[in-house]
């Protein structure tokens, strides 16, 4: 039995005093028990009626009345506990149940704006597009991302299409996978926009009906502190749309570029993110971008993630896409995927 709130508290005590001081007054009651005439006794009127008569109360009546007046009192402050723990209860259970109907909301809210990304390999580059021939392809890797906009712009990380993007053979594509209203999912063929590898950045682009384009709601990384809720949407091992859930575990962390070079102010969390994460949206409890999900550690030899992942900050991607999106890179020439990057 919890009891948490602190109106319980004093209407408990409250009971609690007013047992003992009706206690109080009956052991201190020295007045006299009144015997009045039966109403339904006959009487002469021709005799004179005897005087009503009084008697002191024995030890023993007053033993019992306080026994009887302490049972009453611990009986009804046991009943009001049992009330009260009984209506905190269903209150905790409401609480839940809110709390589990507020993020079923935000996942369906922001699912349809996470995508999966499939890096392909054609096996005929020289096969006329639309053909079986040039739907000869290999699977070679998956990633996350999300949409930007309503023009069909796809944010992801650049270690996810970093094939694509050194790729001057026409031997990789590719394919994003949108969740529709409808609950089908449609494949795009996605275009290369632009790339910063120094940041683990890249923008795609897919020709869909804007329709099917639910934008995210850009959050801002500024005012983030450890410790408050935040989820990750995203398509870990090739299982889309896969909500996790942690806490913001630091903040200014330090992460190493496809490049070698530092990315500095990444989030750090605890929300589980593994192979295949990479791109997705890390949300707020408000369904607001605050990152994108990039890198974790793992456990030497293993592959599993220790539960230490990190994310680009919000503020950070949103100062770059822009210019993503119009000039196609921040820094040129477009350079080779470094060997030594571990991503997600």
């Amino acid at each position: 039995m919890v009891i948490g709130n602190g109106w319980v508290w004093r209407l408990v005590l409250a009971l609690m005093a007013a047992g003992l001081a009706f206690s109080h007054l009956l052991h201190h009651f020295h007045g006299h028990l009144t015997l009045l005439p039966s109403p339904h006794a006959k009487y002469d009127c021709s005799r004179q009626q005897p005087p009503c008569r009084s008697y002191p109360p024995s030890d023993f009546h007053c033993r019992q009345g306080r026994r009887a007046l302490l049972r009453g009192s611990s009986f009804l402050f046991i009943s009001c506990v049992e009330s009260l723990s009984r209506a905190e209860s269903k209150e905790e259970d409401d609480l839940y149940a809110v709390e589990e109907q507020r993020l079923i909301h935000l996942f369906e809210e922001a699912t349809r704006s996470v995508v999966s990304i499939q890096d392909i390999e054609i096996l005929n580059p020289k096969a006329e597009k639309g053909s079986a021939a040039y739907e000869d392809f290999k699977l070679e890797g998956t990633g996350s991302g999300f949409i930007w906009d309503q023009l069909g712009h796809i944010v992801t990380n650049y270690h996810v299409v970093a094939k694509l993007a050194t790729d001057f053979s026409r031997h990789q594509r590719s394919n994003v996978s949108l969740l529709a209203n409808d609950g089908t999912i449609s494949v795009y063929e996605a275009e290369l926009l632009g790339v910063d590898p120094s940041h683990d950045l890249a923008v795609l682009k897919i020709d869909a009906a804007k329709s099917c384009l639910q934008p995210l709601p850009i959050g801002t990384s500024l005012d983030l502190r450890v410790g408050q809720n935040c989820y990750a949407i995203g398509n870990p091992y090739g299982l889309e749309h896969t909500l996790t859930s942690g806490v913001i575990s630091g903040l200014g962390r330090e992460i190493p570029s496809p490049l070698g070079k530092p990315i500095l102010g990444a989030i750090q969390t605890d929300a589980s993110i593994n192979a295949g994460n990479s791109g997705g949206p890390l949300l707020d409890s408000f369904g607001r971008v605050i990152g994108v999900s990039t890198a974790t550690f793992t456990r030497q030899g293993t592959g599993v993630s220790s539960g230490v992942n990190f994310a680009l900050p919000i503020d950070l991607v949103r100062g770059l896409i822009p210019y993503l999106i119009v000039y196609g890179t921040i820094s040129s020439p477009r350079p080779q995927e470094n060997p030594t990057f571990k991503g997600i």
